[in-house]
C-alpha cells in the first residue's frame, strides 16, 4: 500500500560502524587538528569476521614519529567514538594524488557490500 524506501551505501553525512555513527564532519575536524597530519582518508569495510572496520589512512608530517602518531589518533578516535580504527601511514602524497584523479575528493568510502 505505501511505497517502501531502501537506502543503499549511504555514505553522505556519517558512517554507522558497529552501531555508532560516525559524523564525517566530526571526524574530519579530528583528524585536521591533529598536527602531524598532512592528510587523511576513510573507509569502512567487513572483516573476515563480519565486524565493521574503520580504516583511516594517514599521511604524516616529516620527522614525527608514525607510532607515536598512531597511537594518538587511535586514543581519540576511540575516546571521541568508542570505535578503534585500523591506520595505516602512506607516503607523503599518496592520498593527494588519488584525490586529484577524482571531480571530488572520496575522503569517505564505505567498502560493506562490495
Amino acid at each position: 500500500m505505501y511505497p517502501l524506501l531502501h537506502h543503499e551505501r549511504r555514505t553522505v553525512g556519517f558512517f554507522k560502524v558497529r552501531g555508532v555513527n560516525i559524523n564525517h564532519p566530526e571526524l574530519e575536524d579530528l583528524m585536521f587538528f591533529e598536527p602531524a597530519i598532512s592528510e587523511f582518508r576513510a573507509e569502512v569495510y567487513n572483516s573476515e569476521g563480519g565486524l565493521d572496520v574503520l580504516h583511516l589512512l594517514i599521511e604524516i608530517k616529516g620527522g614525527i614519529s608514525e607510532d607515536t602518531v598512531q597511537e594518538n589518533v587511535a586514543g581519540k578516535v576511540r575516546q571521541t567514538f568508542q570505535v578503534t580504527p585500523k591506520i595505516t601511514v602512506q607516503p607523503q602524497g599518496t592520498i593527494a594524488r588519488e584525490f586529484e584523479a577524482n571531480v571530488k575528493a572520496p575522503r569517505f568510502i564505505d567498502r560493506r557490500g562490495q
